[in-house]
């Protein structure tokens, strides 16, 4: 039995991922989206086989053996899945699937932060926040111009609220918290670095302030959107967690390229009430113990994950016996 890959760039197929993909009903969907994920890491494992130097071999050798195979446990008296094993090279830049799955447990961890928030400050809501540079050709240039700028917007916060004298008062000085990712897109007009940021505070900062303090910071731009977030937080928390997936949306020959200007760099960062939170270091999904489940194995053969059904019957086999 194979599942087909679905259409559609590998950054939307994160959506899915953070929003019911532990449901046994859903499994089929939760392989098609690895497989378009696990499609695009083959291309760039081609495009670097192509180019060979120091850098795009070793990044090659890690694609060459990441999501080969997927072994769930499906536990079928509760209608749930979960990934038990899978071979993972953890180059969430360069690799769709590592990226979704990277995105999904700081998703977890940070939504689990704010669940408890909210029962000890009720009167705290979540806003999401986007700043802009200008565009520009040079990659490094203007994601550097980002990261000062941003670092000085958040000096900026942490000097008023520290007391220091003369500190110029920020919008943000609103954030009791704060959890915020560096992206980029490429859509043929040059390189766009921005920041998404979840902003946790008791009263909304205003737009038209921020705009300017932005635009005096920057130099080069004063486009700032903030929103709240209404409803289910999932949708807003997940503009800020599936920022590593989106370089998929770039040409294979610009992701390569962003990927070693950014490499080493941090792109998610915490502060206030959202820092300290752990991400698990672990790829796969916490198993359900103690609960009956049968294995499903998959391998990627072609362009496609295939069910191992010679395995799975053995699984099942095993279940039955147990």
């Amino acid at each position: 039995m194979a599942h087909k890959k679905t259409p559609g760039n590998p950054s939307n197929l994160a959506d899915g991922e953070f929003t019911g993909a532990h449901e046994a009903r859903l499994l089929g969907e939760r392989i098609a989206r690895y497989g378009v994920a696990h499609a695009r890491s083959q291309a760039m494992l081609e495009h670097l086989r192509e180019a060979p130097s120091h850098a795009s071999i070793k990044t090659a050798a890690g694609l060459a053996t990441c999501g080969n195979y997927l072994h769930f446990r499906e536990y079928f008296t509760v209608g749930k899945v979960r990934l038990h094993s899978a071979s993972f090279c953890r180059q969430h830049l360069v690799c769709p699937l590592c990226a979704i799955r990277r995105g999904a447990k700081a998703l977890g961890a940070y939504l689990t932060r704010w669940q408890v928030l909210q029962q000890d400050r009720p009167d705290l809501r979540p806003y999401l926040l986007t700043l802009t540079v200008k565009n520009g050709d040079d990659l490094e240039e203007r994601q550097a111009h980002l990261s000062k700028s941003l670092r000085k917007l958040l000096t900026h916060r942490r000097h008023f609220n520290g007391g220091i004298p003369r500190a110029p008062w920020t919008e943000l000085c609103k954030a009791e918290g704060a959890v915020y990712t560096l992206e980029l897109t490429n859509k043929g007009k040059g390189w766009h670095p921005h920041c998404h940021m979840i902003v946790l505070a008791t009263s909304q900062p205003s737009q038209t302030d921020l705009s300017a303090e932005w635009h005096k910071i920057t130099g080069d731009s004063m486009v700032v959107d903030c929103r709240p977030i209404l409803g289910d937080p999932v949708e807003g928390f997940m503009e800020v967690f599936k920022y590593a997936v989106k370089f998929s949306d770039l040409t294979l020959a610009d992701n390569w390229h962003a990927a070693q200007i950014l490499k080493g760099k941090r792109l998610l960062n915490s502060l206030g009430l959202f820092r300290g939170v752990d991400i698990p270091e672990s790829m796969l999904d916490e198993p359900l113990d103690g609960l009956p489940y049968l294995d499903r194995f998959y391998r990627y053969l072609g362009d496609e994950y295939q069910l191992d059904e010679l395995r799975t019957k053995r699984g099942l086999s095993h279940a039955m016996q147990d």
